[in-house]
C-alpha cells in the first residue's frame, strides 16, 4: 500500500510540478525569442508584460515598426503559454498533445497605426494574425501561420478583397537558422477607376544568422508571383501592366570576413500599354565585399536616409563613407551584371555591365585615402545591345510622354493617337541618328550597340576615347 502511495505522490508531482519548472525555463526561451525577432526583423519592443501561471502562462508585447518617417506601426502580440513536457492546458480548449515539448504558444497579433495617412485605413483593417509555435524540449521550434481571409470596404470608394495568407516557420535555438514557406492566393483593391491585383504568391528562405545581431542573414530565398495586374479602367489599354510568372531569388555566403552575394529577377511576360515583353532574366553578383566595412557604410546610410540634411550634414556623411571606402575595397570588389536578356516581337536587348576594384594598389594607407587614387583603383565595362525595332518602339513612347506632358502644362490640345505615335516616332528616330553620329551608339549586324570602359581614370565610349565636350552638347 505504501509504495502505491508513493508511485501515486510521484506521479502527481510529475503531471503537476513538471508544468511549473517547464513554464519557468518556457518564460526564458519566450523572453530570448521574442529579443531574437526583434533583433533580426529590426523591430523595437515598445512594453512586455509576462504573467507566469501554473500550467499556462499569459503574455503581451508591443513592437514598433518605424523606420525613419514612414508610417509609424505598432504590431501587438497576446501569447498563452502552455507549459510543458505535456501541454496539460491545450486540455480546457479540448486539445491533447501528447508529443514531450517545452511549450505550446498560442500567438494573436494585430497591427495597426494612429497616423492620418492614405494607407492608415488598409493598415488598420488589416486582420489578426494568427500563430502557433511548439518549443521542442532542445530549444528548437516549429510555427505555423494563418492569417484569415477579408473584403473589406475602404474609404474613397475602395474595396479591399484578400484570400489571406498560411505557412509554416522552422528555427534553431535563439533564430540561428531560419526556414520558411509562406504563400498567399490573391489579394485585390478595386474602386471605379482603378483594379490592382495580386495571385500566386509563394515565399521560401533558409537563413542563417551565425551571431547574434547579425546584419545581412546568410543563405537562400525564392519568392515567386504568378501573376500581377494593374489596369486603369478609364484607358484600360494604355496605362494596364500586367506580369507573369515573376520569380525573385537571392543567395548569400560569407568566406573569411568577405560576402558574395547573388540576386536574379525572371518573369515570363511583362504586357504595358499593349506591347509585349519576356521572357526576361536580370541577375547581378557582388563578390568579396569586405563586410565590416560594407555595414559601416549600410549603419551610416540608414541613420540618414529619412531625414532632411543640410548641406554640411551630407558631406560630413560622404566624409565618414570615404574613410571606411579603402577597406571596402582592399579585397578586390567585383559587382558584375551577369545576365540581362528582354526579348520581344521587336527584337531582344542584352546587356552586361561590371565593376572591379584592384585591392593590391590599396594596401598604403595614404594612398587608399586619396580619393583620386581610388578612382585609379576602379575599372568598369558596360555592353547593351538592342535590336534597331526595339529601341525605336522604346524611345517612341518616352518621347510620347514627353509631348503629351509638355501640351498638358501648356493647356494645349493633344493630337489624335495617329499624329501622337508619328511625333514620337520622329522625335525618337532623330535622336537616335544624333547618338549614332556622335558614336554613342554603333550599328552592327542590324542591332545597335553600346560599349564603355573605364580604366586608370580614362573612358573609352565604343572604342574610342571619350570625347567629354561631345557628351555635354547631347
Amino acid at each position: 500500500m505504501r509504495a502505491i502511495l508513493i508511485i501515486i505522490f510521484v506521479l502527481l508531482i510529475a503531471i503537476f510540478g513538471l508544468p511549473y519548472w517547464f513554464g519557468m525555463k518556457a518564460e526564458d526561451e519566450y523572453n530570448n525569442l521574442i529579443e531574437a525577432v526583434s533583433t533580426s526583423e529590426n523591430l523595437e519592443i515598445v512594453s512586455k508584460s509576462y504573467k507566469r501561471g501554473w500550467l499556462k502562462s499569459s503574455a503581451e508585447t508591443t513592437y514598433s515598426i518605424n523606420q525613419g518617417e514612414e508610417i509609424p506601426v505598432q504590431l501587438i502580440e497576446k501569447d498563452t503559454i502552455y507549459h510543458g513536457p505535456i501541454p496539460i492546458g491545450l486540455l480546457s480548449k479540448g486539445r491533447l498533445n501528447l508529443k514531450p515539448v517545452m511549450a505550446v504558444i498560442e500567438t494573436k497579433a494585430e497591427i495597426s497605426t494612429d497616423a492620418e495617412n492614405q494607407y492608415a485605413e488598409s493598415i488598420n483593417s488589416l486582420p489578426p494574425l494568427d500563430f502557433e509555435t511548439s518549443l521542442a524540449l532542445n530549444g528548437h521550434g516549429t510555427t505555423i501561420v494563418s492569417i484569415p481571409g477579408i473584403e473589406k470596404k475602404l474609404e474613397n470608394g475602395k474595396t479591399l478583397k484578400w484570400s489571406g495568407l498560411s505557412g509554416v516557420t522552422n528555427f534553431t535555438p535563439e533564430l540561428t537558422k531560419v526556414s520558411s514557406n509562406i504563400n498567399s492566393s490573391n489579394i485585390e483593391i478595386e474602386d471605379d477607376t482603378f483594379r490592382v491585383r495580386i495571385s500566386g504568391v509563394d515565399i521560401n528562405s533558409n537563413l542563417y544568422y551565425p551571431t547574434a545581431n547579425y546584419t545581412n542573414p546568410l543563405g537562400d530565398a525564392e519568392i515567386r508571383i504568378e501573376e500581377f495586374s494593374s489596369e486603369d479602367k478609364e484607358d484600360s489599354e494604355r496605362n494596364k501592366v500586367t506580369l507573369a510568372n515573376l520569380q525573385l531569388t537571392a543567395s548569400t555566403n560569407q568566406n573569411e570576413g568577405l560576402l558574395n552575394h547573388v540576386h536574379s529577377l525572371e518573369f515570363e511576360t511583362l504586357v504595358v500599354g499593349g506591347n509585349s515583353y519576356g521572357p526576361g532574366i536580370y541577375e547581378l553578383e557582388l563578390r568579396n565585399i569586405n563586410k565590416v566595412a560594407f555595414e559601416k557604410i549600410q549603419k551610416e546610410l540608414n541613420e540618414n536616409q529619412d531625414t532632411q540634411q543640410s548641406t554640411t550634414s551630407s558631406e560630413e556623411i560622404w566624409a565618414q563613407i570615404m574613410k571606411v571606402l579603402p577597406q571596402l575595397l582592399k579585397d578586390s570588389p567585383e559587382i558584375e551584371i551577369t545576365k540581362l536578356s528582354i526579348k520581344t516581337g521587336e527584337g531582344e536587348l542584352l546587356g552586361h555591365a561590371k565593376i572591379a576594384a584592384k585591392g593590391d594598389d590599396l594596401n598604403d594607407p595614404e594612398l587608399a585615402a586619396n580619393p583620386l587614387f581610388l578612382l585609379a583603383a576602379v575599372s568598369a565595362e558596360l555592353k547593351l545591345v538592342v535590336s534597331k525595332p526595339l529601341l525605336e518602339n522604346l524611345l517612341k513612347d518616352y518621347k510620347i510622354e514627353e509631348i503629351t506632358d509638355e501640351k498638358k502644362s501648356k493647356n494645349e490640345k493633344l493630337p489624335d493617337d495617329k499624329e501622337l505615335q508619328n511625333l514620337g516616332m520622329s522625335k525618337a528616330q532623330a535622336e537616335i541618328t544624333q547618338m549614332v553620329d556622335q558614336n554613342i551608339l554603333v550599328i552592327k549586324e542590324g542591332n545597335y550597340e553600346i560599349q564603355a570602359a573605364y580604366r586608370l581614370g580614362q573612358i573609352e565610349l565604343n572604342g574610342q576615347p571619350l570625347n567629354l565636350n561631345s557628351l555635354l552638347n547631347l
